[in-house]
């Protein structure tokens, strides 16, 4: 650690619990470790708050330097990337891949270094395929423990793995491992377990090895800071372990397909951590086991969790429609603080007829939910006007108007619109008054929606406080917002005020963006504060931001809609001086402004500017100038530009500028020009390592006449263009043949055929047709034969494609061989692809093998998306397939689609009230035979 730096490794009593309590703390110089990042940002709802804390310090300039570095696995990226908005900022930009495995060059470094750590040493010479970071992290000594168990402490070990990846938290109590290992066992182990078998498995897989963590580790117990202590098994207490993280990624894999025996479920119900059962019930529930994850979610529910209340309901109505247990227990015992929860359940309670139960909660939610977010809030109210809970309505809206929070104008917005539908005026009023008085005025956007909602509800007095102090202090840093609240207040007839927020705005609007202020300018325009505008536009069109001459461009234009005439002269002076030339293509953007604004002046100060000082080392830049000097009527500066002669000076090295400034100069009737780029000898010279732009290049070449230059390129390309896009390379087959240039042709025709790049079937099968097109049917087959053979094969997809222009192209032996290479070995990894390949292969009617690949696919296609297996199946099916089609489908449970086995299995009856662990079906059960 360099000198004055610290380490900071939050760890008890939670993750997310430690790294919250301190980060308020962190000073400068700090490295913040974020071991397994997941378990610090992936929590609800504490995640997020780590995550958006994270992200404050990092934004804190009096706190840096700092560095945040953590660890995750890619499952756990993607999911906190996709799913956590805070998450995604603080990570997003920031990923370091970490390969499997270090590469031969990265072990010869290893072995350069001088006085190197001797443990690095060591795992490099020891590590198997060079998996050095695994054999760090205890990898080999772990696997070789867990793969050495037997009996018990094997049951106890799958345990703990199916507990991680069914939704169970780090802290594992060994209550629920203890209960459940005996399901794991055979008979004759089971009768073979002695009393003291426990502490001789916890022995085995609490074993450390070289300060390495066992197989399980002792969880820090909960509680104060100064009491945190390691878990130990004990006769009266309840420990917990945490299983080492590179088996809960191995159970992860290589369990994906078991489903937990009995007493797992029936002990998780009893002793897992009250906040996983939500979790473990949903897990059961897609697995079949309907009974065990009702089981779960009315434990969850008991413990106040409204989504599994929710669940419980739902999956409870569809089983025993006229039981009205389930709902009541939900009614009775859920929690209240989330109002979007208790909307949902209330939701799914009036679709299930259970209309007391809907009155027992309405009540409890009106008088007790919590009032922090006014968005929620109305949320709730408007599922409680739709049930009819009137009286719920009123009281829950007397609270709200009184004391919800006002921190969001936006979401209080939303608040006093639902109490204006429920006709609950005297709460709109209320909460009108305090809104206008208090609501925070740093987003002006968010005021002017409030704005807008308060003269909706004839709130007029408090349309003129709330317009009354926005106008007087709302934040000018971004004028975007500030003209929409220019807007609302116009809308509101708050003109005294629109002329106090114009003034402050016109005045003090920053600068540093052109286009912004032209948004500023126009919001000032409507509301008919001239003068302002004229103050605006004096500011900047003397001082904005002159970097992005597109930018100022479009000032410009409204600068002339608002007749700012004088103004548009001050800034089209200032542009044409001093805007930078670095981009000739917003340079020529923006002359074609000033001279639509009538700056001729300007126009020619910016044309000659332009033309003598623009960089010549972009052609289609210079290409694009030379236009809008043209359309200028600037022809002695493009007499200028000429002369400096970028047809002398322009790299030729990119066909596609050289094509467009060949063009340029040609319009300009610039002769000369053309003559002197034509003598540099472009088809000579130029790259020829995209045929695509050599194809536009010829096409150019050949309107300008230049027939000899046509000659030249053609043959040179024809001969030496690169083959690795095959897409390419057939463009370039066709402006050859355009050009006339047939030898040609059928000289590329046959290197693309011979040569051409088979690492993505789909191009290869676009150039098979330009090879058809072209006549040249002998390379077709010379093609043909090459991709059958050896065409890469990790994208069915593209396989299936290539399938079919083999066939149009006749090439039946071809077919036949690919199809045979496809079905044994392509990749099994996406269903939708698979699914294509398998129709490509019944329409080429490869029935053999349609059967090979179907029969690869049912066993080992991933079953991770239910739509994408879904497709699959219908193909097997309607590929005849059916026996493989059933063997898919039978896969389907274990990896938690019982939905889609039951839909594609027509199992509805059989499983009607779900399946045992084992697969059999699962006798009748009602409310009665859960405890």
């Amino acid at each position: 650690m360099p000198d004055g730096w610290r380490l900071w490794h939050p760890l008890a009593p939670t993750a997310p619990d430690a790294a919250l309590a301190a980060l308020a703390d962190i000073a400068p110089r700090t490295v913040v470790w974020l071991n397994e990042a997941q378990n610090y940002l992936g929590p609800d709802p504490l995640g997020e708050q780590v995550a958006a804390g994270l992200r404050e310090l990092l934004n804190d300039p009096s706190r840096a330097p700092v560095l945040v570095l953590g660890t995750l696995w890619p499952e756990h990226w993607d999911t906190l990337t996709t799913r956590r908005p805070h998450a995604r900022a603080l990570l997003s930009g920031h990923k370091i891949d970490v390969p499997d495995a270090f590469t031969p060059a990265d072990l010869a470094a290893l072995d350069a270094v001088d006085d190197g750590d001797p443990r690095l040493a060591q795992a490099a010479e020891h590590a198997k395929g060079a998996q050095v970071t695994q054999y760090l992290a205890g990898v080999p000594y772990l696997m070789d423990r867990y793969e050495s168990a037997r009996g018990a402490t094997l049951a106890l070990i799958h345990a703990a793995m199916d507990a991680r990846r069914l939704g169970a938290g780090l802290r594992i109590p060994l209550d629920w491992l203890a209960g459940a290992a005996p399901g794991y066992l055979t008979d004759a182990e089971y009768d073979a377990l002695d009393d003291d078998w426990l502490s001789k498995a916890l022995s085995y897989v609490t074993e450390p090895c070289n300060g390495i963590p066992g197989i399980l580790a002792p969880a820090p117990t909960r509680g104060p800071r100064n009491q945190r202590t390691r878990s130990q098994p004990t006769a009266n207490g309840r420990p917990h372990y945490q299983l080492a993280d590179y088996l809960d990624q191995h159970g992860r894999h290589h369990r994906a397909a078991e489903i937990p025996p009995v007493d797992f479920w029936t002990a998780a119900a009893q002793h897992a951590h009250p906040t996983d059962w939500t979790a473990l019930g949903d897990a059961a529930w897609r697995r079949g086991l309907y009974r065990d994850a009702a089981q779960l979610h009315k434990r969850a529910t008991t413990r106040g969790n409204p989504d599994a209340a929710r669940i419980l309901v739902q999956h409870l109505h569809t089983l025993h429609p006229t039981d009205r247990r389930p709902a009541q227990w939900a009614a009775t015992h859920t929690a209240l603080d989330n109002p979007g929860c208790v909307a949902g359940l209330l939701g799914v309670l009036r679709e299930a007829g259970a209309h007391e139960q809907v009155s027992v909660l309405a009540e409890r939610a009106a008088a007790h939910a919590p009032l922090d977010d006014p968005f929620s809030v109305a949320g709730l109210l408007g599922v409680l006007r739709e049930a009819g809970a009137h009286e719920q309505v009123s009281v829950l809206a007397e609270r709200a108007a009184a004391h919800t929070a006002l921190d969001d104008p936006g979401r209080v917005a939303r608040l006093l619109g639902v109490l204006r539908e429920a006709g609950a005026h005297e709460q709109v009023s209320v909460l009108a008054e305090r809104a206008a008085a208090h609501a925070p005025l740093d987003d002006p956007f968010s005021v002017a929606g409030l704005l807008g909602v308060l003269r909706e509800a004839g709130a007029h007095e408090q349309v003129s406080v709330l317009a009354e102090r926005a106008a007087a202090h709302t934040a000018l840093d971004d004028p975007v917002p500030v003209a929409w609240l220019l807007g609302a207040l116009r809308e509101a007839g708050a003109h005294e005020q629109v002329s106090v927020l114009a003034e402050r705005a016109a005045a003090h609007a920053p600068l540093d963006d052109p286009f912004p202020v032209a948004w500023l300018l126009g919001a000032l325009r409507e509301a008919g504060a001239h003068e302002q505008v004229s103050v605006l536009a004096e500011r900047a069109a003397a001082h904005t931001a002159l970097d992005d001459p597109g930018r100022v461009a479009w000032l410009l234009g409204v600068l002339r809609e608002a007749g700012a005439h004088e103004q548009v002269s001050v800034l089209a002076e200032r542009a044409a001086a001093h805007a930078p030339l670095d981009d000739p293509v917003l340079v020529a953007g923006l002359l074609g402004v000033l001279r639509e604004a009538g700056a001729h002046e300007q126009v020619s100060v910016l044309a000659e500017r332009a033309a003598a000082h623009t960089a010549l080392d972009d052609p289609g830049a210079i290409a694009r100038l030379l236009g809008a000097l043209r359309e200028a009527g600037a022809h002695e500066q493009v007499t200028v530009l000429l002369a400096r002669n970028p047809a002398a000076h322009a790299p030729l090295d990119d066909p596609v500028p050289v094509a467009g400034l060949l063009g340029a100069l040609r319009e300009a009737g610039a002769h000369e020009q053309v003559t002197v780029l034509l003598a540099r000898n472009p088809a000579t010279h130029t790259a020829l390592d995209d045929p695509g732009a050599v194809a536009w290049l010829l096409d150019a070449l050949r309107e300008a006449g230049a027939h000899e230059q046509v000659s030249v390129l053609a043959e040179r390309a024809a001969a030496h263009t690169a083959l690795d896009d095959p897409v390419s390379v057939a463009w370039l087959l066709g402006a050859l043949r355009e050009a006339g240039a047939h030898e040609q042709v059928s000289v590329l025709a046959e290197r693309a055929a011979a040569h051409t790049a088979l690492d993505d079937p789909f191009p290869v099968a676009w150039l098979l047709g330009a090879l058809r097109e072209a006549g040249a049917h002998e390379q077709v087959s010379v093609l043909a034969e090459r991709a059958a053979a050896h065409t890469a094969l990790d994208d069915p997809g593209a396989i299936a494609r290539l399938l079919g222009a083999l066939r149009e192209a006749g090439a039946h032996e071809q077919v036949s061989v690919l199809a045979e290479r496809a079905a044994a070995h392509a990749p099994l990894d996406d269903p939708f692809p698979v699914a294509w390949l398998l129709g490509a292969l019944r329409e080429a009617g490869a029935h053999e093998q349609v059967s090979v690949l179907a029969e690869r696919a049912a066993a080992h296609a991933p079953l991770d998306d239910p739509g994408r297996v879904a497709w699959l199946l219908d193909v097997l099916r309607e590929a005849g397939a059916h026996e493989q089609a059933t063997a898919l489908a039978e896969r389907l449970p274990s990896a938690g689609e019982f939905d889609l086995f039951i839909r594609h299995g027509e199992h509805q009856e059989q499983f009607r009230f779900g399946r045992e662990p084992d697969g059999s079906t699962a006798r009748s059960w009602t409310w009665n035979d859960l405890d």
